[in-house]
C-alpha cells in the first residue's frame, strides 16, 4: 500500500496580498517590533541581566517579523528580503531607542 502525505492547506495555497495591503502588513508589523524593542527590555532587563534582556527582546521581535519575512521572500526573493529585514530591525531598533528615552521611569 502506499502511504500519503498530507501537507498542511497553508502551505500548499498561495498568498495573494495587494501592494496596498502588504505595505500595511509590515508596516504594522514595523510599529510593533518598534514598541516590542522599547518596551520589553524593560521587562526583561531585570529579571535576565542587560545583555539577555535585550538579547530576548530581538528574539522575539525576529519571531514576529517571521511571516512577514517569508512573504517578502516569495514575492522579491531572499537578497531583497533579506536587506529589507536588516532595515526594519535598524530602524525599529534607532526608533525605539528614542522613545524608550522619552518614557517617564522613575
Amino acid at each position: 500500500m502506499a502511504e500519503t502525505t498530507h501537507t498542511p492547506a497553508d502551505q500548499s495555497r498561495p498568498i495573494h496580498l495587494s501592494r496596498a495591503e502588504f505595505l500595511w502588513l509590515t508596516t504594522g508589523v514595523w510599529i510593533g517590533g518598534i514598541f516590542i524593542l522599547a518596551l520589553l527590555p524593560l521587562v526583561l532587563i531585570p529579571r535576565l541581566g542587560i545583555p539577555l534582556g535585550v538579547a530576548a527582546s530581538y528574539f522575539v521581535f525576529f519571531l514576529a517579523w517571521q511571516p512577514v519575512q517569508s512573504i517578502t521572500q516569495r514575492t522579491l526573493g531572499m537578497r531583497a528580503a533579506v536587506l529589507r529585514m536588516i532595515i526594519f530591525v535598524a530602524g525599529a531598533a534607532t526608533v525605539a531607542y528614542y522613545l524608550r528615552g522619552l518614557l517617564p521611569l522613575q
